[in-house]
């Protein structure tokens, strides 16, 4: 996890800001879950947090946001590895 820039916990926030800016479908599974985790105060669900950088690139065509998932998912495989 020590490649990642960004506190993950600080990508979750961001994440659920720009989902619901955006309008995406706050029962999606992976909006759901990052923000049970915020909720719970536990350490946010790489899996989710990928997904919904996706989507957010998605929505937005945004690079940064594309980056930020393949950097998401690039230290998901590592630990999945490890």
């Amino acid at each position: 996890m020590d490649r990642l820039a960004t506190p993950t916990e600080a990508l979750r926030d961001r994440a659920l800001t720009l989902s619901a800016e955006l309008g995406i479908e706050p029962a999606s599974w992976y909006l759901r879950v990052l923000e049970a985790g915020r909720v719970e105060g536990s350490e946010p669900d790489l899996g989710a947090l990928i997904r919904a950088y996706w989507e957010l690139q998605q929505v937005t065509g945004r690079a940064d946001l594309r980056d930020e998932w393949r950097r998401l998912a690039d230290a998901f495989w590592q630990v999945g590895a490890a």
